[in-house]
């Protein structure tokens, strides 16, 4: 089997540079926005209002991550979990495609998140049932 390297390092620094395309910025906007909404309305009579104003930051977060969980799970859905790779010096090998190491990585703190929320409302509260429900689905690509 070839040898071949992950990434050229020329390869990035072209795509690093341009700005997004205009219609793809706006439809992962619109993907934030709608899972923001989603999440003040699971959450809208399970979170006291003195919390409320405290709560916002972390919904946008955790809105913003699974924007991002999406994503990444359609960019590696057909990726293999491992990768060769050749650094040059006389060393190769197999190791973790990093694609998911970064996935890993969002999706713990996306359940952590998820957890805080749940924490702040009432034990058997159907929101946090919902919001289990919204962790699973983010899990399982639902």
């Amino acid at each position: 089997m070839p040898k071949r390297k992950v990434c050229e390092s020329n390869d990035l620094l072209p795509k690093a540079t341009e700005s997004p395309p205009k219609k793809r910025t706006a439809s992962i906007e619109s993907r934030y926005q709608s899972e923001l909404k989603k999440l003040q309305r699971l959450t809208k009579d399970a979170i006291p209002d003195e919390k409320r104003s405290a709560v916002l930051p972390l919904m946008s977060n955790i809105a913003f991550l699974k924007v991002k969980l999406d994503e990444a799970r359609r960019e590696l859905m057909h990726e293999s979990i491992f990768t060769e790779y050749d650094n040059g010096g006389g060393q190769s090998g197999v190791r973790e495609h990093p694609g998911f190491s970064a996935y890993n990585k969002l999706f713990t703190t996306f359940s952590r998140g998820i957890k805080q929320l749940t924490d702040m409302m009432p034990s058997g509260s159907t929101a946090g049932d919902a919001l289990i429900d919204y962790l699973n689905e983010t899990r399982f690509g639902g």
